[in-house]
């Protein structure tokens, strides 16, 4: 077999993978799978590199299947917060996909990414003919949704610090690896990036980080924030949405 071909191989089982996987497609028919399968395309980016910007035209539903996609939104003045950070496996772009409006928000490649794109012509017609994969697809927006409202509220109810623990304790449930140290969160974000996840400057994320660090909450191994103290953490939180 040539490298060419072996090459191609492995990029249809990471796109096969992606599909059965994700929730939206794995309770599809393998027929219905491989159908979709073969309307997908690939597409590699370099670090940094613009997906889309707010305000373009869809293009259609994309799949991480290896790196990392930041989605954000940029003020008139360029100031720009992180709306969240697709990893391998997870799906976005549905909104768009769905009423063929300009694009809400932002994406750039964090570090090489390798994506796996539906085309809005060629999905659409499919899923008219897919029920279920119409419901699946109103969850994964009913879950976008939820998520939007849950940052809505965080941002009147909850103060800096109340936010920058429910937003580590959320990253160390999707990416967690629990060590003996504590759990390490497997997302590696600069405070710079962190900052903007909150809509703050680095120097105040690095203020919190550091008091956490000297009281045991939290340390910081090779730039990887390892979560020494949940319950504390949580703490924070609760008691700031009591207050």
């Amino acid at each position: 077999m040539s490298p060419g071909v072996q090459q191609l191989q492995q990029v249809q089982q990471r796109k096969h993978r992606l599909l059965a996987n994700h929730f939206l497609f794995r309770d599809s028919p393998a027929t219905s799978l491989s159908r979709i399968l073969d309307l997908s395309v690939t597409r590699e980016m370099m670090d940094d590199e613009v997906l889309f910007l707010k305000g373009d035209e869809p293009d259609g539903l994309y799949g991480v299947l290896g790196g990392r996609v930041k989605i954000s939104v940029e003020s008139a003045s360029g100031k720009e917060i992180i709306l969240n950070i697709m990893e391998a496996g997870e799906i976005f772009g549905e909104i768009a996909l769905l009423d063929g409006e300009p694009r809400t928000a932002d994406a750039r490649a964090m570090g090489p990414a390798s994506l796996l794109l539906l085309r809005r012509r060629d999905f659409l017609p499919y899923l008219e003919r897919d029920p279920q994969l119409c419901l699946h697809l109103m969850t994964l927006l009913c879950r976008r949704l939820r998520w939007t409202s849950g940052l809505i509220e965080d941002s009147a109810f909850l103060g800096l610090p109340g936010r920058l623990a429910k937003r580590l304790l959320g990253l160390a449930r999707a990416s967690g690896e629990t060590t003996s140290a504590g759990v390490v969160i497997g997302l590696r974000l600069s405070q710079h990036e962190l900052g903007h996840m909150l809509g703050v400057t680095r120097e105040a994320v690095n203020k919190i980080l550091q008091r956490w660090r000297r009281s045991g909450l939290i340390d910081i191994d090779r730039g990887r924030i390892v979560i020494c103290d949940s319950a504390g953490l949580a703490a924070i939180v609760n008691d700031e949405t009591l207050g």
